[in-house]
């Protein structure tokens, strides 16, 4: 491979990890948010509305699971450049 075949690797990978730290970055943040809401739900449930609040942690739920596969398509992306970055040495 040539130098910028190399190089073009090298900043897909480094755009592949920035992409990983994003993703983690927001799961953590959407982790903390579904723990608030069960927390609340536990402590608040006879003073709000059950079908909102089921509704509202579906969504967060929902989300969990899109960046979960964000991350894994990333994740897999990465290992693939990995492989290839391996064979052009």
């Amino acid at each position: 491979m040539t130098s910028t075949n190399s190089e073009d690797l090298t900043s897909q990978y480094a755009q592949l990890i920035k992409q990983e730290d994003d993703y983690v970055n927001q799961l953590v943040t959407c982790n903390k948010l579904i723990l608030d809401a069960m927390d609340i739900i536990a402590k608040q449930a006879g003073v709000l509305d059950m079908e909102t609040v089921k509704q509202a942690a579906y969504h967060l739920h929902a989300m969990e699971q899109d960046l979960n596969r964000k991350l894994f398509k990333v994740r897999l992306e990465k290992s693939i450049l990995a492989n290839q970055m391996s064979q052009s040495i």
